[in-house]
């Protein structure tokens, strides 16, 4: 839940910023390499990644998405699939994302919207972790705009390390 609140608090506090570019911007304090936190004894319970690449949106010049991977008791893990800059929009009654492995085959996560409202949270029973483990590069599309317009959101997902 802290990193959630982390993430939540680096979204607020780049909303609140003055204009002047006094340090680096939230896309590049995420950056686009998996980062690890919290956890006892050095081992992390949560790793998040930003994607590659950002989209110009009504709300932001700079949209971009976040992968959010964290371990459960259980040693199973959830993932959260969250958009910065703009609005997340999804189905509320079936919050899904369409993903692209690296190998070109789509499949589609559903879980249900974050209590942020800024992502879609899936459970394990999706195996999104499985697919990102198991690829070194993932697409997420995701909705961006008026008239249910998307945007492809590509993440670098090699060399995830998060232990159960």
């Amino acid at each position: 839940m802290r990193p959630i609140i982390a993430l939540a608090a680096l979204s607020l506090l780049a909303a609140c910023s003055s204009g002047e570019e006094d340090g680096p911007t939230q896309r590049q304090q995420i950056g686009q390499v998996w980062k690890y936190e919290g956890g006892a004894t050095g081992q992390a319970k949560v790793a998040y990644i930003g994607s590659a690449n950002s989209v110009q949106t009504p709300t932001a010049p700079d949209t971009f998405a976040v992968l959010l991977v964290q371990s459960m008791r259980n040693g199973e893990k959830t993932v959260t699939v969250k958009l910065v800059g703009a609005p997340f929009q999804c189905d509320l009654s079936a919050c899904a994302v369409t993903v692209t492995n690296g190998k070109g085959e789509s499949e589609t996560w559903t879980g249900r919207l974050t209590d942020a409202k800024d992502g879609v949270e899936l459970p394990p029973s999706q195996k999104a972790y499985e697919t990102i483990a198991a690829s070194d590069q993932i697409k997420v599309d995701l909705i961006v705009g008026p008239k249910d317009e998307t945007a492809a959101f590509t993440f670098n997902v090699a060399g995830l390390d998060l232990p159960a």
